[in-house]
C-alpha cells in the first residue's frame, strides 16, 4: 500500500486556493479517511503566483509528466486547455478530478472513452451544484434504480435574480445589478442568464443517469432575460406560484425530454423556498421515489468541499491499488437514447395575453384555445398595473396539453388584432 498520495493542482484561482485551504485545515480527518498522507506535489498557474511551501510551475506538463504525482486536479475551467490537460493526464496514467462542467458536457464521450481505454478515473463532484453531493447520490446512492426524472435549480446567479424579483418586486435589470453587487453574478452574466450554465449541468447529470452522452443540442434551452416583474407578480399573488429556472430531464414513453426554462413551482414545493445562491436537485428513481438535495451551489468553499471529497475517494483507491480497475462512470459509447420529439411533452401552463380593452376579447382568445383542444382551468382579467405594459392582462391556467398544440394556438392568437404584445407562457413544474 502507498504511504502517500500526491496531487498536482492545475489552476490556483478562487477554488484552487479553497482546495489548498481545506486540505490543510482538515488534513487529519482527510488522511484518516484516505489511509495515507496527502501531499500537494506541485501547483500550476499561468499567473505570477507564489505559494510558500509548494513547488510552482507555469507549465502543466511538468505535473502530468511527474511520475510521483497520482492525481491531477483540473480547476482552470473552459474548454481548452482543460480538455487537453484531462486527456493527457489519463494517457500518462494519472487519475483526474475536475470541477469543469463545460468541458465535461462538451467532451463527455471523448473523456470517458479515454478513461476506459487507459483504465483511469475521472471524478467531478464539483461540476454540478457545488457542495451538494449530487453526483455521488446519483451514481452510487441511487445505483439500484432506473432514473425516471431529474430536475433542479442548478444556477446560483439566475436563482438570485429571480429571488430578488419575487421578494422585492423589482425588474430583471435591477435584480441582476443586485446580484452583481452581491458577488453572485459575473460582469458578463450571459452564460448564466441564457440558461447555458444550467444546460451544461443538466447534460452531465443526464449522461450519468442514463449511461449515454447528452449534448447541448439535445436540450431545449430558454433563459430568464424575458421574465418580467408583471408575471412574477401575477403568478405569485393570483395563483400562488414562484418562477424558477429549472433544468429538467424526464423519461416519457421511453423517450428522454430535456429542457432548461423558467417554470412555475407551487409555493409549497421545495424548490419555491430555494433562494439566492442556493441550489436544489430532485432525482426520481423507480424504487427510491423522489430524493431532493439542497445546499450552496457555488462559492469558493462549497466547490472546494466537493473537490476534496473526490480527492479522498480517489486517494483511497490509489492507496489500495484499485483506481481504474472498475469504472466510476458507466458509459457505453454505442448506446443511443431516444429523445422526445419537439412539442410532444404534455404539461399544464400559465398564460398571459395583453389585449385591447374592448368587449369580446376573452371569447376570441378562448375560442382559439378551444379549437386547439386546450382546456382552461382558471382565468383572470385584470386592470393593467401602474407603470407596466399598456393593455389589459388576461391571465390563464390551462389543463395539461401537448406543447405543440399550445404553440400553434398561441401563434394564431398573437395574430389577432386585439392582442397588443406577444403572448407569454410558463410551464408548471409537476
Amino acid at each position: 500500500m502507498k504511504k502517500a498520495v500526491n496531487i498536482g493542482l492545475v489552476g490556483c484561482g478562487n477554488v484552487g486556493r479553497g482546495v489548498i485551504n481545506v486540505l490543510e485545515r482538515n488534513r487529519r480527518i482527510i488522511e484518516q479517511k484516505i489511509g495515507a498522507e496527502i501531499k500537494i506535489g506541485g501547483v500550476c498557474d499561468v499567473k505570477n503566483l507564489s505559494l510558500k511551501g509548494y513547488s510552482y510551475t507555469r507549465n502543466y506538463k511538468e505535473l502530468i509528466n511527474n511520475p510521483g504525482i497520482d492525481i491531477i486536479i483540473e480547476l482552470i475551467g473552459g474548454y481548452e486547455p482543460a480538455r487537453t490537460i484531462i486527456l493527457e493526464s489519463l494517457k500518462a496514467g494519472k487519475n483526474v478530478v475536475t470541477a469543469n462542467k463545460a468541458v465535461l458536457a462538451k467532451y463527455w464521450d471523448e473523456i470517458f472513452s479515454a478513461a476506459r481505454k487507459y483504465k483511469k478515473l475521472v471524478y467531478f463532484e464539483a461540476s454540478v451544484a457545488g457542495a451538494i453531493p449530487v453526483i455521488q447520490a446519483l451514481n452510487e446512492g441511487l445505483a439500484a434504480n432506473r432514473i425516471e426524472k431529474i430536475s433542479g435549480i442548478l444556477n446560483g446567479t439566475t436563482n438570485y435574480v429571480l429571488s430578488e424579483m419575487t421578494r422585492s418586486g423589482v425588474s430583471f435589470n435591477v435584480a441582476l445589478n443586485l446580484a452583481k453587487s452581491a458577488g453572485f453574478a459575473e460582469a458578463n452574466p450571459t452564460y448564466d442568464i441564457e440558461g447555458l450554465d444550467t444546460a451544461h449541468k443538466l447534460a452531465i447529470l443526464s449522461s450519468l443517469a442514463w449511461a449515454t452522452c447528452i449534448r447541448l443540442k439535445d436540450i431545449s434551452i430558454a433563459g430568464i432575460k424575458g421574465v418580467s416583474e408583471e408575471d412574477v407578480f401575477f403568478t405569485k399573488h393570483e395563483f400562488g406560484y414562484v418562477i424558477k429556472l429549472i433544468g429538467s430531464a424526464q423519461m416519457i414513453d421511453n423517450s428522454l425530454d430535456l429542457r432548461v426554462e423558467p417554470c412555475l413551482v407551487r409555493k409549497d414545493h421545495t424548490f419555491a423556498s430555494v433562494e439566492r445562491e442556493y441550489n436544489a436537485v430532485l432525482m426520481r428513481g423507480d424504487s427510491s421515489g423522489d430524493v431532493i438535495l439542497y445546499g450552496k451551489g457555488a462559492g469558493q468553499f462549497p466547490a472546494a468541499s466537493a473537490v476534496v471529497s473526490d480527492i479522498i475517494f480517489l486517494g483511497m483507491q490509489v492507496v489500495n491499488g484499485t483506481a481504474g480497475k472498475d469504472p466510476f462512470v458507466v458509459y457505453d459509447p454505442d448506446k443511443k437514447i431516444k429523445l422526445l420529439p419537439k412539442g410532444k411533452r404534455e404539461a399544464s401552463y400559465y398564460l398571459r395575453f395583453t389585449a385591447a380593452d374592448r368587449p369580446g376579447v376573452l371569447s376570441k382568445v378562448s375560442g382559439v384555445l378551444a379549437k386547439n383542444k386546450i382546456s382552461i382551468a382558471s382565468v383572470y382579467q385584470k386592470e393593467p398595473l401602474i407603470g407596466m405594459r399598456k393593455g389589459v392582462p388576461i391571465l390563464m391556467l390551462i389543463h395539461r396539453v401537448q406543447e405543440g398544440n399550445l404553440l400553434k394556438a398561441l401563434k394564431e392568437i398573437d395574430r389577432l388584432g386585439i392582442i397588443k404584445e406577444k403572448s407569454v407562457k410558463y410551464r408548471i413544474e409537476d
